[in-house]
């Protein structure tokens, strides 16, 4: 150790644990809500709250006033502990195996977005609410002036109140409040509910029909979620999950199963559990309109990352976003980072994807399902279209503008008719797998499931063209009729149909 070493750590660090850390100004919502958490979790064992349910976390966002408050009925801080829980920077009392937050940050987070920050505590027993008020447009003007040579430390001494108001000694809570706030994106109500339903440890919505059936595996590996009342102006918050999904060209997708894999290290220690939904158009990214598309990290049930983190463990990233689902970590080693972007690498973390990346690539999921739900769609379409077109052809028989359209149409029909009965036996061999694969079955019966697949096969009389009276050409001799006609044998075998239908179409109108 170096004599008389004094360090000192810039006020510039402050800015950089606030808005300078993080992409998306809404991570202060992240990082509240799951110490709101933390701290319902610490009142249920000290007997505050009965259990997790009587946990409130209420997020209040008041575009009008520029004011956000985030408000949670759990333990509160005694008014002995309020300078050293709230006024020390990085000095969390938190067990970073046990709870959510634990760096001692997050808190500040604020500080980035708003004139003034303060924190509003009661702690129950005792008859005080503990306010302390922190300026942060004072510690911009700090950190912009470079004559100020204050430390961290001394900046934060400089912008911190602290106020002691009178309270009922049986109310705790803790009360974060921004005013002033000087960023749209956190005022955004819709924008902020729709991150930290993706985001924030709440439940399933009930109309999510695949719920229980995840739950149950989980709990069947020794995993309850973690699921706490998060309500944002008073709309309580459920995860964005749900059956049916948007796509770009304007029509829908379903979700018609979900399956589960688990994640072992090479000491066959269990480090995470997996679940994954399917649609019936799994050779199609899901649009990104839809905000869960894509699976997704959760440590203590709090997304880790985002859409795209789970991007490295398919060969070819986009594949990820034909899915939805969910990766829940397990293991004590995994330590989220800073920016909660993803973990810090140690052992674990490595083993955690190179497991991953196996289990996708032997289950196959980039490619199996997705082949299967193509093939099954253009099969079904080309039986289809050859339905259509023999129904078509048999009520138009005979009824053609001349033998050359109806041959043309009953070339083309032989052509979709030996298409629909490759298709045909397609989908039966499909079919016929999908016996020893359920993911399959659910898929095959999704897709085809009761629909018609009969064929109509054409006959001997459907082969034989009509009789077509020729044109009449009333303003031509015989002699020009002929060679008129002679002309259109020649269009009909030089040019493809629609030009020469065309062609002799205006002919015909010329002379008539």
């Amino acid at each position: 150790m170096a004599d008389n070493f004094d360090p000192k750590i810039g006020k510039t660090v402050l800015e950089t644990l606030t808005e300078g850390m993080y992409d998306d100004g809404r991570f202060i919502f992240r990082e509240y809500v799951q110490n709101a958490a933390d701290q319902i979790d610490r009142a249920v064992e000290l007997g505050l709250l009965a259990d997790k349910s009587e946990g409130k976390i209420n997020i209040s966002i008041d575009k009008s006033l520029r004011k956000i408050v985030v408000y949670d009925n759990a333990t509160g801080i005694s008014q002995k502990d309020v300078l050293q829980f709230l006024g020390d920077v990085a000095n969390s009392q938190k067990d970073g195996v046990k709870q959510r937050g634990f760096r001692g940050i997050g808190r500040l987070g604020g500080l980035g977005y708003c004139n003034k920050l303060i924190f509003e505590t009661s702690f129950k027993g005792e008859a005080v609410c503990s306010k302390m008020s922190l300026d942060a447009r004072l510690l911009k003007k700090i950190i912009e002036d470079r004559k100020d040579t204050r430390d961290a430390a001394g900046a934060l001494s400089v912008i911190t109140s602290i106020e002691r108001l009178q309270e009922d000694p049986d109310q705790h809570y803790f009360r974060v409040i921004l005013q002033d706030v000087t960023v749209e994106k956190v005022l955004d109500i819709t924008g902020v509910r729709d991150y930290l339903s993706m985001v924030a440890p709440v439940p399933f919505n009930n109309s999510f029909s695949f719920s229980e059936e995840i739950k149950s595996y989980l709990k069947s590996r020794n995993l309850i979620l973690d699921e706490y009342n998060v309500a944002i102006n008073e709309e309580t918050l459920f995860k964005r999950y749900k059956n049916t999904f948007q796509e770009d060209d304007e029509t829908t997708s379903s979700l018609i199963g979900v399956d589960f894999f688990d994640i072992y290290n090479e000491e066959q220690e269990l480090l995470a559990l997996c679940w994954y939904g399917y649609r019936d158009k799994s050779n199609y990214q899901i649009s990104e309109i839809n905000l869960e598309r894509g699976l997704r990290i959760r440590t203590k049930n709090i997304t880790i990352g985002d859409e795209f983190t789970c991007n490295r463990f398919f060969s070819q990233a986009r594949t990820n976003h034909r899915f939805i689902g969910e990766i829940h970590t397990l293991s004590e080693s995994f330590i989220p980072n800073a920016r909660r972007d993803y973990f810090n690498e140690n052992h674990t973390c490595q083993q955690f994807e190179t497991s991953a990346r196996t289990i996708i690539t032997e289950q196959n999921l980039e490619n199996r399902l997705a082949q299967t739900a193509s093939k099954l769609y253009s099969r079904l379409k080309e039986i289809e279209t050859y339905q259509k077109s023999y129904s078509d052809f048999a009520t138009k028989k005979g009824n053609y503008d001349s033998a050359a359209g109806e041959t043309y149409h009953l070339n083309r029909l032989r052509v979709l008719e030996e298409k629909a009965v490759r298709a045909k036996a397609d989908i039966e061999k499909i079919a016929a797998k999908s016996t020893n694969s359920p993911k399959m079955q659910t898929l095959y019966t999704s897709i085809i499931g009761a629909k018609d697949l009969d064929l109509v096969r054409l006959t001997s009389d459907d082969l034989r063209v009509s009789k077509y009276t020729p044109p009449e050409f009333s303003k031509l001799n015989d002699e020009q009729k002929d060679v008129v006609l002679d002309i259109f044998d020649i269009l009909e075998d030089e040019l493809d149909f629609d030009t020469s239908e065309l062609i002799k179409k205006r002919i015909v109108e010329k002379f008539n």
